[in-house]
């Protein structure tokens, strides 16, 4: 099955993670690749350049094997040489790339490489300077810059964005550091990028600084505040940033936004994307949870929207899609932007994500508290049990139980229950377990979670118009007996769920039971609570 760009950058992590010192990559097994080769090359392709620029220590000889196996040789040719003209990489990262054409070109010459480099020490060059000159429209190049500077030396760092400062201004010079900002403020390239923003006399530094001090730790707010005051005394008083990037995307309009519904554990997939007069898509795709917000993001800036379209049907595969407007998918994000900024000490939002979301800068967005967008369906004290079966049955359900690894309590719930039914199935009262361990597996903190989560799905299933649906949700989330109720019913799903998952997966199982016991426990578990997981 061919997997979404996140699940395919997870599958070059592995392989590159567990291939790093194989001292001869052609003894890999070609079932090594098997999951890679269904994919789209041009994305593995994509992935793995970046992966060079960062390339770790050992991992050369697997990525130059991936490189060569997904590129095609003139285009693995002209990219690798792309790498050795630019300033933007690292020597190391020149040298492994120098050893790659040596390797490729037979007939290659050192005098090649000289005259194709020259001899300029300059840490940003003319076509450096005009690749960062359209990062103010292309999200792309403001991520490659970053993956650079991501991987050079702390000291080079300083370095680098310092040089920056003197070769840009106001707006073009903060809309290259607010990212580096924004991602982690709390570093020293974070300080070093605030110090540059304040003195930038940019708008869209005053709009990212004020931004900040509603989530930066209380010993950075000073220096925030110190650097809103050193702009405000060069004339910068109003934010003017949704303007300023109204006019940078008025070529372009928002095109499909798609959101899932939170699974077992929190995770959702929310996609934007723009589209302009010539039918080209930019495109973002970001993966969030509840836990932590904003986890991961990946994006195309030039794509025909047939490719989009493509994407997002493989992205989302069979899963329950909800179709909402720019406005939404922005509520929602801000949504968890904050929540990451909450539950980080250094508030470390993916830069991928910090470059992205400016597609949808010019889109408004309401404040994020659900339960005041929600207030009209606050109107139920209690729903019936055939009301909770109707959330039951409600499709994005599906995915609400526990994995065997959810949490430690859950994992010695499990032990012990194995060894219950072990010992004497037919003894075993399935729903006293549940109704003594629900709050042991889920504690104060865990409810808190789930509730929110609750509050999320009637988001999500108001902007679908299922109005009835939605006041049910709202219920659950306010009645104790209800939410109690909802957290039994997936602790039963879960149960029936882990058995059903050790029948198929022998090295999960590992010999706890034979196929036999397995289906006879989950014949008792489906005899007993079939009409309700």
């Amino acid at each position: 099955m061919e997997l979404n760009p996140f699940e395919i950058k997870s599958e070059i992590l592995r392989i590159i993670n567990k291939y790093s010192h194989e001292s001869d990559v052609r003894e890999i097994s070609p079932d090594v690749f098997s999951v890679l080769d269904l994919c789209d090359k041009s994305i593995i392709s994509r992935l793995l350049f970046k992966e060079l620029v960062n390339i770790k220590s050992g991992s050369e000889r697997i990525v130059k094997c991936l490189l060569e196996r997904y590129t095609e040789k003139d285009e693995l040719i002209s990219k690798l040489w792309d790498i050795l003209k630019s300033n933007l990489a690292s020597s190391e990262v020149k040298i492994i790339v120098l050893g790659f054409l040596r390797e490729l070109e037979t007939d290659w010459k050192y005098e090649d490489y000289a005259d194709a480099v020259g001899d300029s020490f300059d840490i940003i060059d003319e076509d450096t300077k005009q690749m960062l000159d359209k990062a103010i429209i292309n999200p792309e190049v403001q991520i490659d810059f970053l993956d650079f500077l991501h991987a050079v030396d702390a000291k080079d760092k300083i370095l680098l964005i310092k040089s920056l400062a003197e070769d840009y201004e106001k707006d073009a010079l903060a809309n290259i550091l607010i990212p580096v900002f924004l991602s982690q403020p709390d570093s020293d390239i974070g300080k070093e990028a605030l110090n540059i923003l304040g003195n930038s006399k940019s708008q869209l530094a005053y709009h990212a600084l004020n931004t900040s001090l509603d989530f930066v730790d209380d010993s950075l707010k000073p220096l925030v505040k110190k650097n809103i005051s050193i702009l405000k005394l060069s004339g910068i008083r109003e934010d003017n940033s949704k303007e300023f990037y109204k006019k940078i995307l008025s070529d372009s309009v928002p095109y499909r936004c798609c959101v899932t519904y939170p699974d077992g554990h929190g995770n959702q997939a929310i996609i934007f994307s723009r589209t302009n007069s010539a039918k080209r898509v930019q495109f973002a795709a970001v993966v969030v949870n509840d836990y932590n917000g904003i986890r991961d993001c990946f994006g195309f800036n030039d794509i025909s929207q047939f490719e989009c379209d493509k994407i997002i049907e493989r992205f989302y595969k069979g899963e329950e899609v909800l179709n909402i407007a720019p406005k939404d998918v922005k509520t929602l994000l801000i949504y968890y932007e904050r929540l990451s900024k909450v539950k980080s000490n250094n508030w470390l939002l993916p830069y991928e994500y910090v470059c992205w979301k400016n597609l949808l800068a010019d889109i408004d967005y309401e404040n994020g508290n659900f339960e005041i967008l929600l207030s009209k369906y606050f109107t139920r004290e209690t729903l019936t049990q055939k009301e909770m079966n109707e959330v039951f049955s409600e499709k994005f359900m599906n995915h609400w139980f526990l994995d065997s690894t959810y949490s430690s309590e859950f994992e010695e719930f499990l032990e012990n229950l194995n060894l219950e039914v072990k010992n004497n199935l037919k003894n075993v009262d399935f729903d006293k377990i549940v109704e003594e361990n629900t709050d042991k597996i889920f504690d104060k903190k865990e409810k808190n979670i789930w509730a929110k989560r609750i509050l999320v799905c009637a988001y999500l299933k108001m902007l679908d118009r299922k109005d009835k649906i939605t006041e049910f949700l709202c219920t659950i989330y306010k009645s104790e007996e209800n939410f109690a109720d909802l957290l039994k019913n997936i602790l039963r799903k879960s149960i029936y769920e882990y058995y059903f998952m050790l029948k198929y997966n022998t090295e999960e199982n590992q010999d706890k039971f034979t196929i036999a016991e397995l289906d006879e426990i989950i014949n008792a578990i489906e005899n007993r609570w079939v009409q309700h997981v």
